[in-house]
C-alpha cells in the first residue's frame, strides 16, 4: 500500500498539469478558431449534428469565466494601463474576439488556482503555513502565463525578422510597377503568411485610419522591437521631411537588408560550433546532478538542511546564472 501522502502529491501534480492544460487551451483556442474561419470558405457545412468534446466544453467554460472577470476589471484604470502591455500578443484576426484584458483575467485565475494549491498543501501538512509562501504561490501563478507569452512572442519576432526582407522586396516590386503604398502593403499581406502578414494587416488598418507612414512603421517597431523595423521607420520619416523617390529608398532598404541577412547567416555558420559547445556545458551540471540524485538521493541533503549549505547552493546558482549570461553575451553578435 502506498502512503496517503503519496496520493496527495499525485493529486497536486495532476492539478498542476491541469493548470498547464488551461494555459495551453487559452493560447490555442483562438488559433483554432482562426484556422476554422480561414478554411470555412473552402468547405461545405454539414447538416448533421455533432457532439462537443469534453475539451471544447472545458474551453468554453473557461472563456466564459475569463470574459466575466475581464468585464469587471475594465472598470479599473490601473488594470487598463497594465493590459496595454498585452496588446502586442493579439493577432489581427483575433481583435474582435480577444482583448488584452482577457490576459489579465486569465492570469488572476491561474494565480488563484496556485493559491488554492498552496492552501491544500498546507491542509495536508505538506507545506509550511508561512503567509509569504501564499503570496509567492499566487505570484508564481500570476506570472506563469507571461513566460508562455514571451516565448511565443520571441518565436513570432524571429519569424517576422526572417520574412521582413521578403516584405520589402514585394513592396519595392510593387512601387516599380507603379502601385501606391496601400497597394504595396496589401500585396504583402496577401502574398505572405504567418506573423509578417498579420503585422502588415495592422499596418494597412493604421494607414486606413489616416496615420502617416512614419507613425505606422514606428508603431510596427514598438510592437516587434526589431531594429530593421526601426530602420524602415527612420527612412520613411526622412523621406517625408526631405522628399525623395520612394522606389530608390526601398531599393536601398532591400539591398541593406539582403547584405545584413547574408552576413548574419555567415556569422551563424561560424558560431554554430561554439553555440553547440555552450549548450552542452550548460546542460552537463543539470544532467550530472540528476544522475547523482538517482544514485544517491541523500547526497545533496546537506545543501538544503544546513544554513551554510543553503548559502553555498545560492552561490552556485548565482555563479551558474552569471556564467550563462556572460557566455551568451560573448556569443551574441549584433548586426
Amino acid at each position: 500500500m502506498f502512503p496517503f501522502s503519496l496520493y496527495i502529491i499525485v493529486c497536486f501534480i495532476a492539478l498542476f498539469v491541469g493548470i498547464c492544460l488551461l494555459i495551453f487551451l487559452f493560447l490555442n483556442e483562438m488559433q483554432i478558431l482562426k484556422l476554422e474561419h480561414r478554411f470555412e470558405a473552402f468547405s461545405m457545412k454539414s447538416n448533421t449534428e455533432y457532439t462537443i468534446s469534453f475539451m471544447d466544453i472545458l474551453s468554453l467554460k473557461l472563456w466564459k469565466w475569463v470574459k466575466k472577470i475581464s468585464t469587471v476589471l475594465k472598470k479599473s484604470h490601473v488594470c487598463k494601463n497594465y493590459a496595454k502591455h498585452y496588446e502586442k500578443f493579439i493577432d489581427f484576426d483575433e481583435k474582435d474576439k480577444k482583448e488584452s484584458m482577457d490576459y489579465i483575467a486569465f492570469k488572476l485565475i491561474i494565480g488563484i488556482l496556485f493559491f488554492l494549491l498552496k492552501f491544500l498543501m498546507m491542509m495536508f501538512k505538506l507545506s509550511s503555513q508561512n503567509p509569504i509562501s501564499f503570496l509567492l504561490s499566487f505570484g508564481i501563478g500570476f506570472f506563469l502565463l507571461d513566460i508562455f507569452l514571451n516565448l511565443q512572442f520571441k518565436k513570432k519576432r524571429k519569424e517576422v525578422r526572417e520574412d521582413l526582407l521578403k516584405a520589402v522586396i514585394i513592396m519595392n516590386n510593387s512601387f516599380k510597377s507603379g502601385k501606391n503604398i496601400m497597394q504595396a502593403i496589401n500585396n504583402v499581406k496577401q502574398e505572405l503568411n504567418g506573423p509578417i502578414a498579420d503585422e502588415f494587416k495592422k499596418i494597412y488598418m493604421d494607414i486606413t485610419y489616416g496615420l502617416s507612414l512614419e507613425v505606422v512603421f514606428e508603431r510596427f517597431y514598438e510592437r516587434i522591437k526589431l531594429e530593421d523595423a526601426k530602420y524602415i521607420a527612420s527612412s520613411l520619416t526622412l523621406l517625408n521631411k526631405t522628399g525623395g523617390n520612394i522606389v530608390r529608398v526601398f531599393a536601398s532598404i532591400e539591398k541593406s537588408f539582403f547584405n545584413k541577412k547574408r552576413m548574419q547567416e555567415e556569422l551563424n555558420s561560424l558560431t554554430a560550433s561554439s553555440v553547440f559547445v555552450f549548450r552542452i556545458l550548460v546542460a552537463l551540471p543539470i544532467i550530472f546532478s540528476f544522475i547523482i540524485i538517482l544514485l544517491s538521493p541523500s547526497y545533496f541533503h546537506p545543501l538544503f538542511s544546513h544554513p551554510l549549505g543553503i548559502l553555498i547552493l545560492a552561490l552556485i546558482l548565482l555563479l551558474y546564472t552569471v556564467y550563462i549570461i556572460t557566455i551568451k553575451k560573448v556569443l551574441k553578435v549584433k548586426m
